[in-house]
């Protein structure tokens, strides 16, 4: 899917290049802006306890959210065809949402530990920093209407936090990078004011965190 969406953006692009450059074009028009977005965060966590490459438990979890961004972009128009390069940056944290689970453990957590205990395990974790660079090829329709598909690269930072009987606690940043696909409708009024409605699906990298006593956990994100 990937692939093929990787392909139909170039050759998206490539065709409204074309176009800007055989038909008149307006000079790039600057926007600066606001999002609100819903978003469906889905997690898919695995744990290997002696890092063997023997999954020792995993499970999927998904968090909604609604977070706000803050967007620059440009957009060079033709008589059919349009093209905006951008970038949207999240001034906030997302927040993957604890989850705990009451467990008792034959293994000491570490030297000197109960060989026998009971407790509970807990995780959880935070994406901050997230910066989108992307580029939206389209067609015009209407008066003042775009309809585009988008590309985007994906930085970001995830803070992971956990704390377990079966290993040492995890409290580290990782970066991860990550790629959105999307299509949108863009609607410039009269006044300059610019509208835009998109759906987009990002998917990121898989994250590993280890501890001091060989535990791997991997963390897999996609959000809607």
């Amino acid at each position: 899917f990937k692939a093929y969406m990787n392909k139909l953006l170039l050759t998206l692009s490539s065709i409204a290049m074309l176009m800007l450059a055989s038909l008149t074009t307006t000079a790039g028009a600057w926007t600066i802006g606001a999002t609100l977005s819903s978003n469906s965060l889905d997690t898919a966590a695995k744990e290997d306890v002696d890092s063997d490459g023997t999954i020792d438990d995993k499970k999927t979890v998904t968090d909604d959210f609604i977070v706000g961004s803050l967007f620059l972009e440009n957009t060079i128009m033709g008589d059919r065809a349009g093209i905006t390069f951008g970038v949207d940056y999240v001034p906030f944290d997302a927040d993957v949402k604890r989850r705990s689970i009451s467990q008792t453990s034959s293994k000491a957590k570490a030297a000197g530990a109960s060989p026998q205990s009971s407790g509970t395990n807990s995780v959880s974790a935070s994406i901050e920093d997230h910066t989108t660079y992307y580029i939206q090829p389209g067609l015009s329709f209407g008066d003042n209407s775009l309809f585009y598909f988008t590309y985007g690269f994906i930085t970001a930072d995830i803070n992971g936090s956990s704390t377990s009987l079966s290993h040492t606690d995890i409290k580290k940043t990782k970066s991860m990078d990550g790629e959105k696909y999307g299509i949108g409708i863009k609607s410039v009024k009269d006044s300059g004011l610019v509208l835009k409605l998109d759906i987009s699906e990002s998917t990121y990298d898989k994250v590993t965190f280890k501890t001091s006593n060989d535990t791997t956990g991997t963390a897999d994100l996609d959000n809607t």
